[in-house]
């Protein structure tokens, strides 16, 4: 169905389609085709809303709710969804977990491990001799920086 069309569907199924809309339609086959079976189910749906209101048999709801019941009984899950047992049980499992990684947060900010980082570079500028003079000064200087670098990692 072209865009022209499709812009003005309810226009046209209500019957107050502009001119264009309808030259259109006669000319494209297409489009009069989709608009005759949207038009079949549109008067289907009329008919149904016109009739009786049509009640289910009796005892339907009862019999959908058994098997909803049924259904949410099989699931190992439905222990914890369903019951109150369940829901603090999930309560303190997400507090237990909240406060284990805050406290580990905590004791790595003390020991200073998320700041290794940073505390290697500032060392790494402190202890590096510069690399300058004759080859014997720079064979002394690779030996400071070895030094200094082999002590820190232990």
């Amino acid at each position: 169905m072209h865009g022209s069309i499709r812009s003005e569907l309810e226009s046209l199924l209500a019957g107050n389609a502009s001119a264009d809309a309808v030259k259109h339609l006669a000319s494209c086959g297409e489009c009069a085709g989709e608009m005759a079976a949207i038009g079949a189910q549109n008067d289907l749906f009329r008919s149904l809303k016109s009739n009786e209101e049509i009640e289910p048999a009796a005892g339907f709801y009862a019999r959908v709710m058994q098997r909803i019941e049924e259904h949410a009984m099989d699931s190992i899950w439905a222990v914890f969804v369903y019951s109150p047992f369940g829901k603090r049980f999930a309560l303190a499992s997400l507090s237990f977990a909240l406060l284990l990684g805050s406290y580990v947060v905590a004791q790595e900010k003390l020991d200073g491990h998320l700041m290794a980082d940073t505390v290697a570079v500032d060392r790494q500028r402190h202890y590096d001799a510069p690399m300058e003079g004759d080859q014997a000064q720079q064979r002394d200087a690779v030996l400071q920086n070895f030094a200094a670098h082999s002590g820190q990692a232990r």
